[in-house]
């Protein structure tokens, strides 16, 4: 069984692949060999979160009559909702513009202020996280350090943490935990190289439950003169395609990693409630 770190490129397995037309055919070994907007085994979850920045928050850019730029979060383009929609389930944005693994803390956790009507995370536990963090702690690493997994993680006592972006990452899923222990999570690295997406697989192996959405080793090019900069970006976010298209890799990825672990998802309904098989 393939579980936490995903197989490379090159691994084999038959196992059956949602499609459109409820036939099966043989699951590609990369996940996102095949993107499709199909939500597959998505659907399973009823109640989503989605914690993250700019681009979890479907913020565009547009000109002011000045010329200058303005940001807006837009929250119903995000690829979190547009997962919903495809779903029919539920979800909320736990996340907001230029927001850091430590800003997400204070601002949904410890005193609630965001751009989201001020949104706690504490008030509605969910089924399924995907979490989105990581951009502006990287892009800033004198005030976000890095850290270091094996050092800046108390797995006792997340108020124990290390105040860098292996502690602070940490903590939001412990905090989580405390009110949704079996919930589950997937994680998306950067489409970049960066060691701070070694962090964030790094999770896979600390805390049971959780899986990675691997964009930088999967995921398409997001260089200048891509697909994916000259189709589906405004400037430096997404636009209204980009952030459709964003939702459609999601769903096809988290299929995959449940068709590939399919004995962790058996119970997801059980989650939130007082019963388990």
């Amino acid at each position: 069984m393939i579980k936490k770190i995903l197989i490379s490129a090159t691994a084999f397995c038959l196992l059956p692949l949602f499609s459109q037309g409820n036939e099966t055919e043989i699951s590609p070994a990369h996940p996102l060999a095949h993107i499709s907007s199909n939500p597959g085994f998505c659907s399973i979850f009823h109640k989503w979160g989605f914690i993250g920045d700019s681009l979890c928050s479907g913020e565009h850019e547009y000109h002011k009559p000045d010329g200058s730029k303005g940001y807006h979060d837009m929250y119903d383009y995000s690829w979190g909702q547009r997962i919903c929609a495809h779903t029919g389930t539920k979800g909320d944005n736990y996340s907001q513009g230029g927001e850091t693994a430590r800003g997400w803390i204070s601002h949904f956790w410890d005193k609630p202020y965001n751009k989201n009507n001020n949104i706690d995370a504490k008030l509605d536990p969910k089924q399924a996280y995907i979490m989105a963090l990581g951009v502006n702690d990287s892009n800033n690493p004198k005030s976000h350090p890095c850290g270091d997994v094996q050092k800046d993680i108390c797995k006792e006592d997340f108020r124990k943490n290390a105040d860098t972006f292996a502690g602070n990452y940490a903590g939001i899923i412990q905090r989580i935990r405390t009110i949704a222990p079996d919930s589950r999570f997937f994680l998306v690295t950067m489409p970049k190289k960066t060691e701070y997406n070694d962090v964030i697989r790094a999770m896979a192996d600390i805390f049971s439950n959780t899986y990675i959405i691997d964009l930088e080793k999967y995921g398409p090019s997001y260089a200048k003169g891509s697909m994916m900069r000259e189709k589906y970006y405004l400037g430096n976010h997404l636009n209204a395609m980009g952030y459709e298209y964003t939702a459609w890799m999601f769903m096809t990825y988290i299929n995959w990693i449940i068709e590939h672990n399919w004995k962790d998802f058996e119970q997801v309904a059980f989650i939130g409630t007082p019963y388990n098989y």
